[in-house]
């Protein structure tokens, strides 16, 4: 009996083995497509996230801060864009109210959406959480260099909106 358990355990072992080894060959032909695409791509993405020693090699700029009073003047007026420069999942657990998230190694991807979609009037705020938080200065400088203009940060903006009462959301949008 125990010689029939172990001849049928090798014998699914034997039939499962073929498939990890197909498996294991689409997964590495994605692989390599989406390796070559990218790098054929005029504006690929970065295979290694944020580059900070990316932006040190650009002259730095100056990034204007906001206070909360003034962002939610802009908010009542609709006169602002704000992005989120925290993660996805953070994002989706709580925003300020039509912000869009824009990781700092993602405003190349979004920039030029983003300039169609404003005014020449329209301020664009990033923000983060926490006041030592270096998200939403490394996506204002990226947007930045990007071309975009009037791009300044709400330190610690998602707390002080949160505290403040003011509109929120959840989810991706």
């Amino acid at each position: 009996m125990k010689q029939i358990t172990e001849i049928k355990e090798n014998d699914r072992a034997v039939r499962f083995m073929p498939v990890v080894q197909e498996a294991a060959i689409i997964l590495a032909a994605a692989l390599i497509f989406a390796l070559v695409f990218n790098f054929l791509r005029p504006s690929g993405i970065s295979l290694f996230g944020f580059s900070p020693a990316k932006i040190a090699s650009v002259k730095p700029t100056n990034i204007p801060q906001i206070t909360l009073g003034e962002a939610h003047d802009l908010f009542l007026k609709n006169k602002i864009v704000f992005v989120d420069a925290r993660d996805p999942f953070s994002f989706e657990e709580g925003h300020i109210a039509g912000a869009v998230n824009i990781y700092p190694d993602e405003t190349a991807l979004h920039a030029a959406g983003l300039k169609n979609k404003l005014s020449p009037e329209t301020i664009i705020v990033t923000y983060c959480d926490g006041p030592q938080c270096p998200l939403s200065k490394e996506t204002a400088q990226g947007l930045q260099l990007q071309g975009l203009t009037g791009v300044k940060v709400l330190i610690n903006g998602w707390i002080l909106w949160q505290d403040a009462g003011y509109p929120v959301a959840r989810g991706k949008k």
